[in-house]
């Protein structure tokens, strides 16, 4: 059985790097387990860049930042810029779902937490919404739409894997254009 809430310790993190006001709600699927590792590689976990391809893919999104060194890279200006800009995350899944491997059990999962993930957008109230993978996009699009929530793309964004990253930053751009609009 997986875990049903988000860990406390992460929610403690994120929280501290919540605006006051969130122009731009980003939404992804959960933050990943790191199967006990001692590197969390969480967007809000700062002592590590580690593989958090999230996170890079954002920052180059935003702020032009390419080539992020695992090593010497410090997340914590980083994570206050975006705070100070507005961007927020948060999850669909309020717990790692990486580890499930039956697709459809894991979009079952994505499907179930659809009403929550709404009702805590629609408290942070946001500017505009980006969602961060084709899941979220399945899952979520639709729903936020008729909610009245500004999602800013009407198709869906790559996860920012190395390997189609630069996918994910012009798509990102595309969609971040728009909040002008809003």
């Amino acid at each position: 059985m997986v875990n049903e809430i988000e860990d406390a310790w992460y929610a403690e993190l994120r929280a501290q790097y919540q605006p006051e006001h969130v122009r731009l709600l980003l939404i992804g699927e959960s933050a990943p387990t790191d199967h006990g590792g001692t590197r969390p590689r969480n967007f809000f976990y700062a002592d590590h860049l580690g593989y958090d391809n999230l996170y890079r893919g954002v920052v180059e999104a935003l702020y032009d930042l390419r080539g992020l060194e695992k090593r010497s890279h410090d997340k914590r200006p980083w994570l206050r810029r975006l705070q100070d800009d507005g961007v927020f995350l948060i999850d669909l899944v309020p717990y790692p779902v990486n580890d499930v491997s039956s697709k459809k059990q894991r979009k079952a999962i994505l499907r179930e937490n659809v009403p929550s993930c709404i009702e805590r957008a629609r408290a942070l109230n946001p500017d505009g919404i980006i969602l961060c993978s084709s899941d979220v996009f399945d899952a979520l699009a639709l729903p936020l739409r008729e909610a009245g929530l500004p999602l800013l793309h009407t198709h869906a964004l790559s996860f920012p894997l190395g390997n189609v990253r630069d996918q994910f930053v012009a798509d990102f751009h595309e969609a971040y254009a728009r909040l002008g609009d809003h």
